[in-house]
């Protein structure tokens, strides 16, 4: 039960920040522009005490215009029990730019594709909406996130464990070393996604869980990325949403 537990929320947490460039989990306002594509490919192993887990995260990007992309991600548990998670699709605008300054906003819908049954989904589609801010200066790149999160349930179990409406706030910062090497760093906090009974005297149900997050980039070309990052838990240690490690390797293609 503590395996499948982990499993439905490790996933919902990977959905809710599947689509910035891996490793980080902040977006930037970076779009594909008209008729060019991406496809990314991650893949973390996360760790909560002594409980395990693997997921694999596959987003396509479609530029309808400039400024607007379309994409999909359908993301996939490994480790048991293993399969397709809730497909998520969405929209990224950038609606603003001024010099070296833009911002963004990503509606996303995702679909109950996973089996709730065995931790992999909601049952339920779900909602979200992520503002965006990007600026650049020199070597360094400055991107924050404000986002919430709608999400359904279908399995009573789950309405009654979690919160309906979460929400994430987070920022990164990249450091371009040359044209091919980028460190990266992102920091952030998410609501607690347990309901964790205000009645059953759970001090961590008040709680929010935050997050760093180190990693690197290689680009051997303009269109292709490599990288690695890790991630550490920050405080409640207790919540059922909180990685307190997590590793991932990715690669990106833009065509």
């Amino acid at each position: 039960m503590r395996q499948l537990l982990f499993t439905a929320i490790s996933s919902c947490f990977l959905i809710q920040a599947a689509h910035a460039n891996h490793p980080l989990a902040t977006d930037d306002t970076g779009t594909q522009d008209s008729g060019n594509q991406q496809v990314e490919l991650n893949t973390d192993w996360l760790r909560q005490n002594d409980v395990h887990s693997h997921v694999m995260n596959f987003t396509y990007s479609y530029g309808l215009l400039k400024n607007l992309d379309i994409y999909v991600n359908p993301p996939v548990t490994l480790s048991s029990p293993s399969g397709i998670n809730d497909i998520a699709l969405g929209l990224k605008w950038r609606l603003l730019e001024d010099g070296d300054f833009s911002l963004g906003l990503k509606p996303e819908v995702t679909f109950p594709s996973g089996d709730p049954n065995q931790g992999l989904g909601h049952g339920s589609a779900s909602a979200s909406l992520t503002l965006i801010g990007s600026y650049q200066i020199d070597s360094w790149a400055f991107n924050g996130n404000l986002a919430a999160y709608y999400n359904r349930y279908r399995l009573l179990s789950d309405q009654q464990a979690n919160r309906t409406m979460v929400w994430r706030a987070s920022a990164s910062a990249l450091y371009s070393l040359n044209p091919k090497w980028t460190l990266a760093f992102d920091s952030g906090i998410v609501s607690n996604t347990e309901r964790a009974s205000d009645s059953s005297g759970d001090n961590h149900a008040s709680s929010n869980p935050g997050y760093f997050l180190t990693g690197v980039m290689y680009s051997p070309n303009p269109n292709l990325d490599l990288d690695a990052g890790v991630k550490f838990g920050i405080g409640c240690g207790a919540c059922a949403a909180q990685t307190h490690r997590q590793l991932g390797i990715g690669v990106t293609w833009r065509f």
